[in-house]
């Protein structure tokens, strides 16, 4: 793996960190609230994909921060919209990264994480509607 392709990968966890921080910030926000209980999880299971990823080739593992997206929210329809904009954020990084990476292991779980953020999140949170 090369090192821009290790630098991908170590953003690529950092992005699903903080996706699956925003997304826990909700719930503990608004309660278990959906689609965000249900999005929380594939977020920690996209996480762990791409960790196995770093662990295999021998990529140091960024520790999670904490972080959580900088955009404001207060209810849950708001949450939703924020919901889409990340979803949409991780889709176009995943673009970024597939063209910067010859690694086909790495090819295959950005697209199957792609997939997810714009197949299965990004429908639920534009149907989010309280």
């Amino acid at each position: 793996m090369s090192e821009q392709e290790a630098a991908g990968l170590a953003e690529a966890i950092q992005e699903e960190y903080t996706a699956m921080n925003t997304y826990q910030a909700v719930i503990n926000a608004l309660g278990d609230v959906q689609p965000f209980v249900r999005i929380a999880r594939s977020e920690q299971q996209h996480v762990n994909a791409l960790i196995r990823v770093a662990q295999r080739f021998g990529v140091d593992v960024p520790e999670n921060a904490g972080e959580v997206a900088e955009i404001e929210w207060s209810t849950l329809t708001e949450a939703c919209q924020m919901g889409v904009i990340f979803e949409q954020v991780d889709a176009a990084l995943y673009d970024d990264l597939m063209l910067n990476t010859t690694n086909p292991m790495l090819t295959r779980v950005y697209s199957n994480l792609q997939r997810a953020s714009l197949e299965k999140h990004l429908p639920a949170f534009e149907a989010c509607n309280p």
